[in-house]
């Protein structure tokens, strides 16, 4: 799985040249993506985080800085490889604690996005309101939430978030899909469907995948 160093992307952008990141031939890259959008003119669903989250406060520029019980499953959910251009340029953001069913589902969330649409609550709060996320905590991690380690923080995003099935831009859902992200590539399996998001700070998609419920991973319909 490729890397896709964001501080080489500004370095291209900023010298007014045209480039796309190496991809595997299999990728679908940000201009398919949104061809497929304009060609099927898909229907919108909002979506609205239903319960606060747990985070780790990004404070280094390297991913060796992430305490390695997070760094050795970061992006495993979507096969997202992350690399130390991408930690420096969202220092201050967080690293989203995220359990599914099956395991965990932990991601660097954008900094842009993180300072617009999320909240930092009490770790109590987190307790209290997702204790769902409580019970699947690794072990390590529950040992960091109770020795309440410095970095550890709640975080709730307080925004609805518009999002696209990709089955409606023509993607089956029987099949496997990769797409080219702000950070890398990321992936969904076979036989379930997948979200796209609109990154306004990247001004690109990326992609959140369905949970056991058919729902986008800790989401609730917003009405």
């Amino acid at each position: 799985m490729r890397t896709f160093s964001k501080s080489l992307a500004g370095a291209i952008m900023a010298l007014g040249l045209v480039a796309s990141p190496v991809l595997s031939a299999d990728v679908q890259d940000q201009e398919t993506l949104a061809a497929r959008v304009s060609e099927h003119s898909p229907a919108k669903e909002a979506y609205i985080k239903d319960r606060p989250i747990l985070g780790w406060t990004l404070s280094g520029n390297r991913l060796q800085d992430i305490p390695e019980p997070i760094r050795d499953v970061l992006g495993s959910t979507d096969a997202t490889k992350y690399d130390d251009a991408y930690v420096a340029a969202n220092k201050g953001s967080i690293v989203a604690l995220q359990m599914r069913k099956d395991g965990p589902d932990f991601y660097i969330i954008g900094k842009e996005t993180f300072d617009g649409k999320y909240s930092v609550v009490a770790l109590e709060e987190v307790a209290a309101k997702n204790s769902r996320l409580m019970e699947r905590l690794l072990p390590e991690v529950k040992a960091m939430y109770d020795a309440r380690a410095d970095g550890l923080v709640g975080a709730l995003k307080t925004v609805p978030v518009d999002m696209i099935r990709v089955s409606a831009i023509g993607y089956p859902t029987d099949a496997p899909l990769t797409i080219q992200a702000p950070w890398g590539e990321q992936s969904k399996p076979e036989g379930q469907d997948a979200f796209l998001v609109w990154d306004t700070g990247e001004n690109q998609y990326y992609m959140v995948n369905q949970d056991e419920n058919g729902l986008p991973i800790s989401y609730i319909p917003a009405n």
